[in-house]
This record gives C-alpha cells, structure tokens and sequence, in this order.
C-alpha cells in the first residue's frame, strides 16, 4: 500500500492512498508532508480490494457530521451508510436517507478534528458498534483520497472544509421568506387565487413551487397546456404579487423520439456497460437519464436550463436525484403479480442497476464508484444555466447532495411525515446537515406525507413543525396530493394566528438571517448551530437537541407543548422581556427567543439590540465597544435595544431610556453614525 501525504500550511492534509481517481476534484495546493499516519491517529490497511481505516473512539469522544441522518446529533454507537436514496416515508433511526456526506468531526476534551473522505460509493462509518473503542470505515475501493482538518474548533474544522469543497453561494434574500408548495398546484388561475387569500389574510409570500403536474405527461422543460394555458401570463402575474415562481426538474428524460429534449440528450445520457442506452422507468414513463459526470452533458443541460429560465422562472427545484430509478420495484411487482405476497420496502430498489456507468473526465466508471455525486452534478450544471442567461439571484433546491453541494443550492430533508415523534427528529436531521457544511437547509412544513397510517393531521401538530422550522434558512410548507392544505389560511382562528406570530417573527429577524448567510458565503460557517458548536467544552450541551442557535448570537428553544425546559449556556437575555437568564429555565411563552450577551441583532423595521462589547458586520459594520455603539456608516436606527443606560446621547442631544426589563429602550427614529450610552 502507497500512502502520500500533503499539508497546506493551513492546518488541511490530504491523504493519498494508492491511486485514487475521485469523484471530484477539489482544488488542493500542498507541499509533501513529514507526518505519518500516527499523526492523524488513523490505521490504514487494505483486504479484498477495500480500504479500511481505524481510529480510537475515546470515553468522552464526540463524533458529529456525515450528512442527513435520522439519528442523534452525536453519532456514537451508531453504523451509517453513505449511500444517497429515495428514503420514503423515513423514521428514526432509518439508514441511509437521501443526502450524504462523508465528512466526520470528532471533538475530544474540547479540540475538534475533521476527516473527510472523498469517496462517492457506499462508505461505511462504524462509531463504536462492531469494535466499543474505535471508529471504522470501510471504503469500498482500492484507492482513495483524505483530508484531515486540524481545527481545533468545528467552526474551525467547516471553516477548513469550505476551503477544499468550496464556499456556499449567495441566495438572495426572498430565498429566505415563506414559500409554499404542493404536490400539485394547478391550474394556473388557482394558484394566484391561493396567493391572493394568503396576501389577504396578511400571509407575505416570496415563493411557489410548482411540482411535477405542471409539465405535459411528466416531460421536462414543458407546460401541461390544459393547467397553464399561457405560463407567461401566469409568471407576469405571480410576479405583480411579489412572489417569485420555482418548477421542479427532475433528472428523468422521457423516451419519446417526437420529444426534442429527448432528441437533442443523444450521447449524452447513462449507458450500461455493454455500452446500450440505460432505459429506466420514472415518473413519465420509460425514461433516460443525464450522465452529468460528462462535460459536455453538463453543457446541455445548463443550455436547458438557461432557455427555461429565460421565460421569468425564477428557481429550480431538483428532485428524485439521488439518483432515483423504478426499475427494480416494476420488474419485482411484474414477478408477484397478483399473489397476496407484499413488495418489501427496501429503498435500494429504488436505485439505479448495478450496471449502469458513467463517464467521469474521460474515465468509465461504475455507477456504484460515483453514486452520491450525481446530485452534485446536476447542480452544478443547473448552476451554471441560471448563470448563463444573466441571472444575478440564484435559487436551487436539492433533495440530494455531495461534498461540494453548497456551492450550488439548497437542500431539505425529503418526505418526512407530521407526527409528534418527528418533530425532534427533523430538527436533527436539520442540524445534522448544518454541521456537514451545508447552510441552507430546511424541511416540508406540514409535513409530506398524505394519509398514512402514522400521519397527524391536528392543527397543533402544523403549529409546532411552524414553530421548530422558524429560523431554518428554508421555510417551506409542502404537502402530497392525499394530504391536508398546510397553508396557514386553513388553520382554526386561534391556530392560524399562532402561525402568524411564528412568520411575522422570522420576518423582524430576516435582516440577521441574511447577514449570516452572507457569513456563510464568506467562511462556510453554518447558519443554525447545535449549541455544542459554540459551547463544545460544555459536555451538556451535546444532549440538547430540542434547541437552536441562529449565528452566534440567538438561541432559539421551540415551544412544542404548553411549556418546556430551556438550557442557556452563559448568560442570555429574553427577546421578548430583556430579562436576564442562566442555566436551566422553564418558560411557557410560545416563541422562546434569547439574546447572548456581547451581541449584535440587526431586525427588519430598522430596530437593533446591542448588548456589550460587540461587533456585526454586514452591510455596515456596527461595534460597541464600552459605552459608545459606532457605525461605519450613516445607519438609520428605529429603537434600539442596549444594556441598561440612563439615558443616550445622539448628535449632543441626551435621550431618554425606558427600562426593558435588564436592559434598556430607547426610540432613536433617525440617522446615526455614534450613540453614547450615559449609565
């Protein structure tokens, strides 16, 4: 076994074993390194052609990160599968769901480290299982590429990460409203009259999605003309309304030699390896299937892309790309017929056959090698079509993903179901992701799922899910055909006004959404954050998993019952009271938001909190440092939230305070570059 190993200087090496062809290249310039393998704590060994790689898993040893799992945030004592499906209706502790990513922190005494292992087939991680005191991973390859983050925090570890992956893009900011979706809206006179309803009752929409029944018999890049008789005039008009307008693509080509879409993809689709057309069945039908490993396929597809947007669609949603094929759940229902046996449910029947290939830069390789990249492939070139017809605002939303995907778009958690037990499940699964290096992330408010067994339809279950997913960075509700209508128009009075105070607040933050998706973009940090992520020496801090951070300066602990046990690390502040709090609180107010200490809260309507020394660089810089909060350029500031002050001096003019409870009000209502506070 040939093992190279390369450092960057950065605290970031790349470990080579043998010869590895990986499923992307991601840039890496780095000298020939002195350490050895004992250096990264790893054994390296080959047997029958896998590569096998150990660590020792410590007592106290944290491990975080591998992507969307069903599974608590710390992966202890858990066996994972990076292998992208079409997961279905998922529950806890189902494995692999629909988004993998092979990259594990572990975090010991406080110090984090991040192993990244470029390998798109089904690596296995093993966190103590089969052996108590060590981590496995099987590679099912003889060749592979590693890197290694020295860290020493996660922030530090994602911040290295993002460096090798590349830094996620910069949505603009109506990606970050309240968007609706179903499956499906039409026609098209009846999707403006929802947005009419939901604009009328005071509901500020950015976004609608439109799922698979607006194209002609499930053909790509086409309008059903019977449900969108003039799709420009439906555009024009969803656009008068402010909202913008998302179609979903999937990665499915139906076979249909009068289809030019179809035509024009020859050559450019999956073969098999005897070098025939790879012929699959999706939802159109017999369907082909980009193989966006090639160049030139990418190439086309971004052309598609580019043209569709070229009539006013404003985003793309990605489905179904795991990527996901029905062959092998048809071929099995033909074989039982009508024999009372029942099809298992086994999600790998929904993947592609095992002799499907690709072409990777010139390469052929098996499907199974490349698998989990696909999805990123495709973004990429769907990336690229939105850049080619001069689009500056990008929105893309993926079901599935690679390292690498947040360069591209979006991702949320797939079908998941309303129920109570799911609740603290998506938020791990969220968190989960957040932690991966993907930011923008989110979940089906409302839950997808119809009419299932395990399914709840109550209006307190639609509130909670609402209340869990306020501050996620997507915030969609999406629902099956089967399903309940899930916009909060439907809702009993009391419950839809719940609601309204959940979107109406994710609107006063949305000025500090944006500024931390602009730290995203910039560092690779996430937006929402286990709380473990800032406070990772504080052992308790790894079992909270019913609460959020927003950036470093929110926590948010969602109310999904009359009333709840609330951790703050620290010292922190009631958004809603000024109150000061510590440790173990109880509260039954519905939104519990707190402010840390040494923080800066820019909110819409141009109000601010600033508490201690502190700093917030957005669009302006805003610093407080002792008693003077400085601008770095002239900031209109409504009310203005501080520590408490007698009173504060703007332009030699003294203005009162009023006490908000710890900390201190005032009403500035002006243009400002200094603000003394006088206690």
């Amino acid at each position: 076994m040939k093992v190279v190993i390369k450092e960057s200087g950065e605290g970031i090496y790349k470990i080579i074993v043998n010869d590895p062809f990986p499923p992307v290249e991601f840039p890496f310039e780095g000298k020939d390194s002195e350490k050895d393998l004992s250096f990264f704590s790893l054994n390296i060994t080959e047997r029958d052609g896998n590569i096998l790689i150990e660590k020792d898993l410590d007592i106290k040893e944290h491990v975080l990160g591998l992507g969307e799992k069903a599974f608590e945030l710390d992966r202890r004592r858990g066996r994972f599968i990076m292998y992208n499906v079409d997961a279905g209706a998922y529950g806890k502790f189902d494995e692999p769901l629909y988004l993998n990513v092979p990259l594990m922190i572990t975090v010991k005494n406080g110090v984090a480290r991040g192993y990244f292992i470029n390998s798109a087939s089904k690596v296995i991680f093993d966190i103590g299982v089969e052996d108590y005191g060590k981590i496995k991973i099987k590679i099912p390859e003889p060749s592979v590429e590693i890197y290694y983050f020295e860290g020493p925090t996660i922030e530090k570890v994602l911040e290295q990460y993002s460096e090798i992956t590349g830094k996620p893009f910069l949505p603009p900011i109506w990606a970050f409203g309240y968007m609706i979706s179903r499956y499906s809206y039409f026609p098209q006179d009846k999707i403006v009259k929802l947005l009419d309803e939901l604009k009328e009752e005071g509901f500020n929409v950015t976004g609608v999605f439109l799922d698979i029944d607006y194209m002609d018999s499930f053909k790509l890049f086409t309008w059903n003309k019977e449900r969108f008789p003039d799709p420009r005039k439906f555009i024009d008009e969803v656009h008068s309304r402010g909202v913008k307008v998302i179609t979903i693509v999937d990665h499915s080509v139906r076979v249909d030699q009068n289809y030019e879409v179809f035509i024009s993809g020859l050559g450019k689709y999956c073969e098999t390896s005897n070098g025939d057309l790879f012929v699959g069945k999706l939802w159109p039908g017999n369907s082909v299937y980009p193989d966006f490993f090639r160049e030139e396929t990418r190439d086309w597809w971004s052309e598609l892309i580019s043209k569709w947007l070229s009539q006013g669609v404003d985003g793309i949603w990605l489905d179904m790309n795991e990527p996901t094929d029905f062959t092998k759940v048809f071929q099995i229902r033909e074989v039982l017929g009508s024999t009372p046996i029942e099809l298992r449910d086994d999600r790998m029947y929904y993947t592609f056959p095992d002799n499907v290939i690709h072409y990777l830069r010139g390469k052929k390789v098996l499907h199974s090698q490349v698998r989990n990249a696909y999805p990123y492939y495709e973004a990429m070139a769907t990336f690229e079509g939105f850049k080619k017809v001069g689009k500056d605002e990008i929105f893309i939303l993926s079901r599935s993903g690679y390292a690498g995907i947040q360069k591209y778009a979006f991702v949320w958690t797939g079908d998941n179901t309303s129920a109570r037990d799911q609740l603290i499940l998506q938020l791990q699964t969220v968190l989960g992701l957040s932690i991966s290096g993907i930011p923008y992330v989110g979940i089906d408010i409302g839950g997808f799922q119809g009419r299932l067994s395990k399914v709840e339809n109550s209006p307190e279950i639609l509130l909670y899910m609402f209340r869990l997913a306020m501050f996620f960075p997507f915030f969609r509700t999406h629902k099956a055909k089967d399903g309940i209508d899930v916009e909060p128009i439907y809702l009993p009075y009391y419950y839809k006004e719940k609601v309204r105070d959940v979107i109406n607040t994710r609107y006063k933050f949305l000025p500090y959404i944006y500024c931390l998706a602009k730290e995203a973009h910039e560092t690779g940090h996430p937006i929402i954050r286990p709380l473990f992520y800032e406070f990772s020496e504080d052992e308790d801090t790894y079992k909270i998993e019913d609460e959020y951070m927003l950036g470093k300066y929110v926590l948010y602990a969602p109310q999904l019952g009359e009333n709840r046990v609330v951790y703050l690390p620290g010292k922190w502040f009631e958004y809603s009271t000024g109150e000061e709090r510590s440790g173990w609180v109880k509260t039954n107010a519905d939104l519990p938001i707190y402010i840390r200490e040494n923080s800066v809260v820019n909110l819409d309507g141009n109000d601010l909190i600033v508490l201690g020394n502190s700093k917030l660089k957005c669009e302006i810089e805003i610093e407080k440092k002792g008693n003077i909060i400085t601008f770095s350029k002239p900031c209109f500031v409504n009310i203005l939230v501080t520590d408490k002050a007698e009173k504060v001096i703007i332009d030699d003019n003294e203005v009162k305070t009023e006490d908000f409870g710890a900390l201190s009000k005032v009403k500035i209502n002006k243009e400002v570059r200094k603000v003394e506070l006088v206690y």
